[in-house]
């Protein structure tokens, strides 16, 4: 019973603090099919997560796993964030049987925020972990119905990862398996995981970027792709028409 008066607990505090006008905001700003919030300030949920931190590191991993998956099922961001965080006070301990969990907590996803956090907070350290494995999962994740998986499928490959030049084959990939998606969530994530792979590998992402230009693809995919990139350089690729 412990987890799941724990979970009610967390759940109480959340609701209390709830912002029916602030959830509206957020629902203008998630206006993908799915998406639920409190309406809660960052710094209120920052401190709330922080007062529960001790308690849950305290928890086994087989308590903090189904705890983390009663954040994710409910839907809520708040409490997928609660989740994630449960994820990460867990790195050490997870193990490779784990990884259908996360391919479960995946289809539960509904924003880019959770799906984000998930990817860089748990999926990236996984991914060094258990390079084959966690590959194989991304490559499940890179064809999904889910655009949330689709999305997480190339986001892994941001911030460290793709600075680290370690993943680049991984990266182009599956983000050229996704240069023509429909959404544009996923098309941003495309955008985004070649902008940070192009600074571990430069000449060859940017090579790539340039030949996406000439294929017409998508200018939210190109232009997220060369942020990085200042003056002639980026003039260069902004003066690639297509073929």
């Amino acid at each position: 019973m412990q987890v799941e008066s724990l979970y009610l607990e967390i759940v109480k505090q959340l609701e209390k603090k709830a912002d029916a006008k602030l959830a509206k905001i957020e629902k203008y700003y998630h206006k993908t099919p799915g998406h639920r919030s409190y309406g809660i300030r960052t710094p209120e949920f920052r401190a709330l997560s922080k007062q529960y931190k001790s308690r849950l590191k305290q928890l086994s991993l087989d308590e903090r796993v189904k705890l983390a998956r009663m954040f994710f099922k409910s839907g809520f961001s708040e409490q997928a964030s609660f989740g994630n965080m449960m994820l990460e006070l867990s790195i050490k301990d997870i193990e490779l049987r784990h990884l259908s969990f996360l391919d479960e907590v995946a289809g539960y996803l509904s924003n880019w925020g959770t799906t984000d956090g998930l990817c860089i907070g748990t999926i990236q350290p996984i991914l060094r972990k258990y390079p084959e494995e966690t590959l194989k999962l991304l490559r499940k994740w890179n064809s999904s119905e889910s655009l949330w998986k689709r999305r997480a499928s190339v986001v892994v490959f941001t911030r460290k990862i793709g600075e680290s030049g370690d993943f680049t084959d991984d990266a182009l990939e599956l983000c050229n398996n996704l240069i023509w998606d429909k959404e544009d969530m996923v098309r941003k994530g495309v955008g985004w995981a070649l902008k940070d792979t192009m600074r571990g590998d430069k000449k060859r992402v940017l090579d790539y970027v340039k030949s996406l230009r000439q294929k017409g693809v998508s200018a939210v995919i190109t232009l997220y792709a060369i942020r990085d990139l200042k003056g002639k350089k980026r003039e260069e690729v902004l003066n690639i028409k297509p073929k």
